[in-house]
């Protein structure tokens, strides 16, 4: 199928774009070339826009634009009597060491087993949790609530343990070392790439760039005695096995102002417990499969109502505020009144029904956030009605009140249960539009995991491909941090990694397999694509351009695949592709939206309950919680005072600033040696023809500022290693490559391949033979690496698709390290007439932009190599 990337219409994402204004002189003075340009909204009392610089260095960041928080006093390890107390607590929350281990080691130390003069004035562990009652103190504690839910003539007592979310809130909002981190205001950004502002291309991230927390912002009350500032909370919910047989249904919230990487961690403004939803114990013994007809019915509507109430309670010091708002010392010393709401629900599609109130997946209108009917659900290009509180709450208004069938009938066909939900009386909490995109569950586990895999794999076994399938995979490339899959088709359930792991591996281990012109192939190559876009941690109206093409692309090919394979696309998972882009525009990118933040605490969970007796476990877990928050906040309290007490009271001099940039490093060196001595060392290696003699002719021509005379000796130090920072063309951050050139990495060889700057080609890639420094006369060092190239391919595999192809090209050459951009993954195409590779362009995000060109700008560090036949060696 043929797509026109290079269409002059674009795709209309309903973007509009702001309204030019005045742009002070201040912004418009010696603009960088390229550059992030944000306005602050109205309610944050900042007239001026900011300049965020891209700079083109490899250790370029985007910097943070916030004060530093105060230290604390000379004891931040209170209440712990001395700073080994706090030390041994720690190191014990942090293990989860049970009690008995706890009184060993105390028993060692004070015993003269470790050392005869301990300063752990701790005996026992009944000493060490008065000291964490005390360290509780500070925290949100749990509180109890109880309640009864009448239901069919019975009545149910109900327990909840939480802690009050708005609480959390208040700490966080008020924490003076979290203010660095916290942006208060929804912001607009925009990506401007040729030195001036261009209003064309907004960027979104975190979760105050999206459009959602704009209209809220707009939405507060004007001319307040304070400034009106919205706090969205985000909100996981999901149930799972902590052991072969108990399940549990934890809850955590995180705060949307929060930056990604301290919200989506467990320390001080992380993930944070906020209970359990925990049914009685006369539903938790009833086996619903065992259930049919209305008894199935009822037990769901009872489940139901008192998932509600659970959710109602824990959330209730929410409503009120979100109306009218609270008036608190915000964590950078200005009072504002804040108002509360939810604004990222992350929730499988399972837990997203029953928190919402809707009906399941097979349901006649299953989606949560639109209209769409079941049997359209494989139309990705087709808009539908928005699914809203307003519009749900009419429906539920409309529904006839005579027989309970009819009622039930016309709630059914707009997917609803007769069902009040309590956040229709929230302000500032879109319930359906607040449902993120679940990258992990819908596309990663789902769309791929459960659907396109398992056709693939059913596929390669009913024509008995899959043990040459299975043997390709096994002989993929390594790559840091991608899992080396073996056995891939007895893989029919794992995390969502994995399945990423494997589609990122598949094109070419069946592009020569399948027949030729394969649908199969152009649907991997398009979910590869599609996989990489969505795991973007920085989007722009641009690249959602792109997604929108791909998806159309995407559609084409499903169509095909139902054609040929019997196929059918309508599923939900499918069908919320088409809802991605718009809501990474309302709430930022997956990672915001990503059930997989909250997916590690499950295991966390499950680790907890296991220093359990497994009797009234949620309240062990919730007290096992609040010691690891308590210590947490501690450890975050003695890292700022010791940063503050070095070099406290020394007049340092600074470093010289050195005259570039080194962006890369050697590791694993070997001993040094000459030349020609390794030239004689490597004498069965073809690559190692005329070593000698071709690095001495190199040196003379890219480097005659260091001549060399024939009979002057001189060494090089070979390296297993190679180091490279660049910056990355997702979010312009530095990142790393560790590379290795290795005849033996863990009994395997392994040479890695990298790309450089070439002035004949941008995206030059050779393959490592061998990285070294070079030590020449008069102390000179340089880096030096000798590489096998590739070059492009005008040669196709037996389906054509768009994925780049490289063949070798005959010799080596040696290039400077700071030539190298960053490491790149190739892989032989199996089973192919001749030595081919695919380009695995979908290695990350950086890599596929970079390669695909999809920004259009040039990240290349350091000057360019100039490339020429001398520079080869045959």
């Amino acid at each position: 199928m043929d797509v026109d990337y290079d269409a002059s219409d674009d795709v209309d994402l309903g973007v509009s774009e702001p309204e030019e204004g005045p742009v002070p002189v201040e912004s418009t003075a010696l603009l960088p070339e390229k550059f992030i340009y944000v306005r602050h909204h109205r309610n944050a009392e900042k007239p001026l826009p900011e300049i965020i610089p891209l700079e083109s260095s490899p250790e370029a960041q985007v910097p943070s634009h916030h004060g530093t928080p105060r230290h604390p006093g000379d004891r931040p390890f209170a209440p712990f009597r001395t700073f080994a107390d706090y030390k041994f607590a720690s190191r014990c929350i942090k293990r989860r060491m049970p009690k008995h281990d706890i009184d060993e080691d105390l028993r060692d130390m004070h015993g003269g087993v470790y050392s005869t003069d301990s300063f752990v004035t701790f005996r026992n562990h009944r000493d060490l949790n008065r000291s964490l009652v005390s360290a509780r103190l500070t925290n949100v504690a749990f509180e109890t609530e109880s309640f009864v839910v009448d239901f069919k003539g019975k009545r149910y007592n109900i327990d909840v343990e939480f802690r009050d979310p708005w609480k959390l809130m208040k700490r966080w909002i008020c924490d003076e070392s979290l203010a660095a981190v916290s942006t208060w205001y929804s912001q607009q950004k925009f990506l401007c790439l040729n030195g001036e502002i261009d209003f064309s291309n907004p960027l979104y991230d975190e979760p105050w760039t999206g459009t959602m927390w704009r209209e809220i912002d707009d939405q507060l009350p004007e001319k307040a005695k304070y400034p009106p500032c919205f706090v969205g909370l985000h909100i996981w919910l999901d149930k799972g096995l902590v052991s072969t047989k108990v399940k549990m249904h934890p809850i955590l919230v995180r705060g949307c102002w929060i930056e990604s990487a301290t919200r989506n961690g467990s320390g001080n403004g992380g993930g944070t417990l906020a209970g359990f939803v925990r049914m009685p114990p006369e539903l938790r013994e009833i086996d619903p499969k065992t259930l049919s007809g209305s008894l199935r019915s009822e037990y769901d509507q009872l489940k139901r109502q008192i998932y509600h109430a659970v959710c109602r309670l824990i959330l209730s010091s929410l409503q009120k505020r979100s109306l009218g708002g609270e008036t608190l010392k915000f964590g950078d010393g200005v009072l504002r009144t804040a108002y509360p709401g939810i604004l990222i629900e992350s929730m499988d599609f399972e837990e997203i029904a029953a928190w919402l109130a809707i009906r399941n997946s097979r349901a006649l209108h299953p989606c949560p956030q639109c209209l769409v009917h079941k049997d359209d659900l494989h139309r990705l290009s087709q808009v539908y009605p928005a699914r809203t509180a307003v519009s749900m709450k009419r429906v539920l208004t409309d529904a006839p009140r005579g027989p309970k069938t009819a009622r039930e009938e016309y709630l059914r066909e707009y997917g609803l249960h007769d069902f009040v939900h309590f956040l229709w009386e929230f302000a500032h909490s879109e319930l359906y539009k607040a449902v993120g995109f679940d990258k992990l569950h819908f596309f990663d586990g789902g769309e791929f995991g459960r659907h396109a895999w398992v056709l693939l794999k059913e596929y390669l076994q009913n024509h008995q491909l899959a043990s040459t399938f299975n043997q390709w995979m096994d002989q993929f490339p390594r790559w840091r941090n991608l899992k080396h899959i073996f056995g891939a088709t007895n893989i029919s359930y794992s995390e969502g990694q994995t399945f990423v792991d494997i589609l990122k591996c598949v094109l070419p281990c069946i592009v020569q397999l399948v027949p030729t012109n394969s649908w199969l192939v152009q649907w991997m190559r398009a979910l590869q694509k599609i996989q990489a876009m969505l795991a973007l941690e920085v989007t722009t109206k641009s690249r959602l351009q792109y997604l929108r093409e791909l998806q159309i692309e995407y559609e084409a090919c499903c169509e095909k695949i139902s054609e040929k394979h019997g196929k059918s696309f309508n599923y939900l998972k499918h069908h919320f592709l088409s809802h991605a882009i718009e809501n990474f525009m309302g709430k930022g990118t997956s990672r915001n939206q990503n059930t997989r933040v909250g997916e590690g605490f499950q295991q966390e969970v499950s680790e907890m309950y296991q220093i359990t007796n497994g009797k009234n476990a949620e309240h062990q877990i919730a007290l096992i919680d609040e010691n690891e928050e308590a210590m947490a906040r501690l450890d975050m309290q003695v890292a700022m005072w010791q940063k503050s007490q070095e070099d406290a009271g020394d007049d340092l001099i600074p470093p010289p600033a050195p005259q570039s940039f080194v962006h890369w490093s050697l590791g694993a060196p070997e001993r040094r040696i000459s030349p020609i001595s390794l030239e004689s060392k490597q004498g069965n290696n073809p690559l190692f023809r005329n070593f000698n003699m071709n690095l001495r002719q190199y040196l003379a021509r890219h480097h005659p500022a260091y001549p060399l005379r024939m009979e002057q000796d001189f060494e090089i130090m070979p390296c297993k290693a190679l180091y490279v920072n660049f910056q990355s063309s997702v979010n312009w951050k530095s990142e790393r490559d560790i590379l290795r050139c290795n005849p033996s990495f863990h009994n395997e060889p392994r040479y890695d391949s990298v790309i450089f700057n070439a002035e004949d080609d941008p995206l030059a890639m050779a393959e490592l033979a061998l990285v070294f420094r070079c030590f020449l006369p008069d102390g000179v060092k340089l880096g030096l690496a000798m590489v096998r190239p590739f070059r492009r391919s005008s040669w196709h595999p037996k389906t054509r698709t768009d994925c780049p192809i490289r063949e070798r090209k005959s010799g080596v050459m040696f290039i400077a390290l700071e030539h190298v951009v960053r490491g790149v993954l190739l892989c032989p195409i199996f089973g192919a007439s001749r030595e081919a590779f695919y380009v695995i362009d979908t290695i990350d995000g950086d890599m596929f932009l970079r390669i695909n060109g999809i920004d259009s700008i040039p990240h290349n560090p350091g000057r360019r190599l100039s490339w020429n036949n001398r520079d080869y060696m045959p």
